[in-house]
């Protein structure tokens, strides 16, 4: 999801005019806040959307009155709890959507997804992305058919390559018998999964049915980025009518120990390999 441009733009401008107001540099300023100079300077130029306690900490080292702070405040909070309305989302086209969480993908050093019924983006193979984006199709446009939406996603996996990233992406059992696709793709789609464990830059897990679960599943979210590494962090989650977007530093440290607090019950490594193994057997039987 992104903010509307003008929104971060105007956030941007008016942290940047504190700075100069301030007469302080971009390095003094990285210096006095514990931050990057890239960090400052993206933020600046409206390129990132800064947490409502970095800009609280902007305002405080600038010395902000308390109506610019107070206004700075409110723009910051709602970026940090931004929804946007699908209808508004989809309108534009699902290929811009995807084509945006690459670029949030290629600034994230770290990267975790979690999905309770179905594989996650960055592990479809194309029949079984085609089927994800044909599921409760609300707008579609002449313009732009959803093929093009599954050519971003698709592409979105290129980051996969990067060796200096971490990938670790968490499934339900469930996302390995639905039958959004026919058993012969669902077969290859887990053997894709196989192959993609294999990687040494990338942890599949899967929670089974008949494991201990340590936390509530609730619903799919990823989270980009690694607090207190990256420049920036964030949430992405989706609802039946919304997508969410949380930049809160304390909110997305939580969706982090919600998401290990999944991870400690699934299975990984050989045991994940034999439950899909197990899986793409009874798929290669064909019904008595």
């Amino acid at each position: 999801m992104t903010d509307r441009p003008v929104d971060r733009q105007e956030l941007a401008a008016g942290l940047r005019a504190l700075r100069l107001d301030a007469g302080i540099s971009t390095t003094v300023l990285a210096v006095t806040l514990g931050w990057s100079q890239s960090k400052v300077s993206k933020t600046e130029l409206g390129r990132t959307t800064p947490a409502p306690a970095d800009v609280e900490a902007w305002c405080a080292a600038t010395q902000a009155t308390a109506d610019i702070r107070g206004d700075l405040m409110r723009r910051a909070e709602q970026a940090a709890h931004q929804a946007v309305e699908w209808r508004r989302e989809l309108a534009p086209g699902r290929r811009r959507k995807q084509e945006e969480i690459a670029r949030l993908e290629a600034g994230a050093s770290v990267i975790r997804v979690f999905s309770p019924d179905i594989v996650v983006g960055l592990a479809q193979i194309r029949p079984y992305a085609e089927a994800v984006f044909r599921l409760g199709r609300p707008i579609s446009t002449a313009e732009e058919p959803d093929e093009t939406a599954v050519d971003a996603r698709l592409a979105r996996q290129a980051v996969l390559a990067d060796p200096r990233k971490q990938f670790q992406l968490l499934m339900g059992e469930t996302a390995l018998h639905r039958q959004l696709v026919p058993p012969r793709v669902l077969r290859h789609q887990l053997e894709h999964l196989l192959q993609l464990a294999s990687q040494a830059n990338v942890v599949v897990g899967v929670i089974p049915f008949a494991g201990p679960e340590r936390v509530h599943q609730y619903h799919g979210f990823a989270v980009l980025g690694e607090p207190g590494v990256d420049d920036e962090a964030l949430v992405l989650a989706e609802t039946v009518t919304r997508g969410v977007t949380v930049r809160s530093t304390e909110e997305v440290a939580e969706y982090v120990t919600h998401f290990d607090g999944l991870r400690q019950g699934a299975l990984e490594g050989e045991q994940l390999a034999a439950l899909l193994q197990a899986q793409i057997s009874r798929l290669d039987t064909p019904p008595i």
